[in-house]
This record gives C-alpha cells, sequence and structure tokens, in this order.
C-alpha cells in the first residue's frame, strides 16, 4: 500500500492560517522594490538572484509556514531555526512561521531586508 505524499507546496489554499502568515510575508517582500516571483513547490522570490523562499508540506498542519533567507554571511539570531553554508558566501537562514506576531516581525522583516539587498548585489 503507497503512502500518502508529504510534497513541498505553495498552495496554501486548505490551510487559512498558514496562507495568512504567507500573505503578510509576500506583501512586505513586495513592497521592498522591484522582485521577480516564482511558484513551483515553493514561492520563491528573486531580484538578480534568488533570497526568499516559502512553502509548507502536504501534511504539515495548518499554522506552520517554512521559509529560507539566503545571504552571504551568516546571522546569529536565536528565532532562526537554522544555518546552513550552501557555498562561499552563501548560508541559508531557515525559520519556522508559527504565529502571525511572526510573520509581522521587525526581526524577520530585517532578515528578508536583508536577503532582498543581497539579491541586488
Amino acid at each position: 500500500m503507497a503512502s500518502e505524499s508529504n510534497k513541498m507546496t505553495c498552495d496554501f489554499t486548505d490551510k487559512p492560517t498558514t496562507q495568512s502568515y504567507f500573505g503578510s510575508i509576500a506583501d512586505f517582500t513586495q513592497s521592498l522594490g522591484p522582485v521577480n516571483t516564482e511558484h513551483k513547490a515553493q514561492v520563491s522570490y528573486s531580484v538578480k538572484r534568488k533570497f526568499l523562499w516559502m512553502w509548507a508540506y502536504e501534511k504539515t498542519a495548518d499554522g506552520t509556514l517554512y521559509l529560507n533567507v539566503t545571504l552571504d554571511k551568516e546571522i546569529n539570531d536565536p528565532h532562526v531555526h537554522n544555518v546552513t553554508q550552501v557555498s562561499t558566501n552563501r548560508w541559508n537562514h531557515h525559520v519556522e512561521v508559527k504565529s502571525q506576531e511572526t510573520a509581522a516581525s521587525a526581526w524577520l522583516h530585517d532578515l528578508i531586508r536583508e536577503g532582498y539587498d543581497f539579491a541586488q548585489k
């Protein structure tokens, strides 16, 4: 018997709380200036390079949104779930958004703004 899929998704139609977190972060990201948006398994944002990805998993309960912000440096912040160096001068900062407070927080906006600035270089 095949098990149910648990693929990444950027379709939050059946996850209204997750959709609200996504909408808040997407609105902020688009307010930074011109960005390109791509919807595949994840929603990604780019300027000259990609800097932000957001997704959930098919089996993720409503109310959890995952995101990665890529920077040219490592930011040590207790809000960041995990930081991974993916290449020279490239660090992915993984955040789990589980509240509207986090989605609208100054620290998350600062992280995304740094990603946006990096993506313009």
